[in-house]
C-alpha cells in the first residue's frame, strides 16, 4: 500500500504555527464581521472584473458629487473599496494555506482510514478462520459499521 504522505510537525513548528495563527486572529477578530450563509448568498459580490468599475465609479463620486444621491457617502465607499483591496491580497495567501492544510488532512485521513479498513478485513478473515483474539478484535471494530435500527412509531 503506497503511503503518499508522512506529515508531522516538530514541537517548535507547532508552537510557531500557533503563534502566527493566533497573531492573525488577534489582529483580525476585532475588525471582522461574521456573515450568515444568507448574507453570503445575498450580498453583491465585487470580483476582479467589477473592481475597475467600482474604482472608477467611486472616483466619480468624489470628482462629480452632483450626481451622487445624498444617502451615499463617498468617504464610506472609499473606505470600503480600500478595505476590499487590502483584504483581497490576504485572501489568496489564506486560501493557499487552507488548501495545503486541508490537502494534508484529507490525504492523511484517507490513508489512515484505508489502512484501518485493510486491517479490519484481515481481522475478519482471521476471525472466520477461528484464530485466537481475531473475533474479539473484529467484533470491537465491527461496531463502527453497525446500523441503528429505526424504531417504528406506535
Amino acid at each position: 500500500m503506497e503511503n503518499r504522505i508522512a506529515f508531522s510537525l516538530t514541537e517548535a513548528e507547532e508552537n510557531q504555527l500557533n503563534l502566527y495563527l493566533n497573531g492573525i486572529l488577534e489582529i483580525l477578530t476585532p475588525k471582522s464581521v461574521v456573515l450568515s450563509a444568507k448574507d453570503r448568498k445575498n450580498l453583491a459580490k465585487l470580483g476582479d472584473g467589477g473592481l475597475p468599475f467600482a474604482e472608477k465609479a467611486i472616483g466619480y463620486m468624489a470628482s462629480d458629487p452632483q450626481f451622487k444621491p445624498d444617502f451615499l457617502l463617498t468617504a464610506d465607499a472609499e473606505i470600503d473599496l480600500d478595505a476590499y483591496k487590502e483584504t483581497r491580497k490576504y485572501v489568496t495567501n489564506a486560501e493557499q494555506i487552507f488548501r495545503m492544510i486541508d490537502d494534508v488532512s484529507i490525504l492523511s485521513g484517507s490513508e489512515a482510514y484505508t489502512a484501518a479498513l485493510v486491517y479490519y478485513r484481515s481481522v475478519k478473515f482471521h476471525a472466520d478462520a477461528k484464530q485466537p483474539r481475531a473475533k474479539e478484535i473484529y467484533d470491537d471494530l465491527a461496531k463502527r459499521f453497525e446500523r441503528k435500527s429505526k424504531k417504528k412509531a406506535k
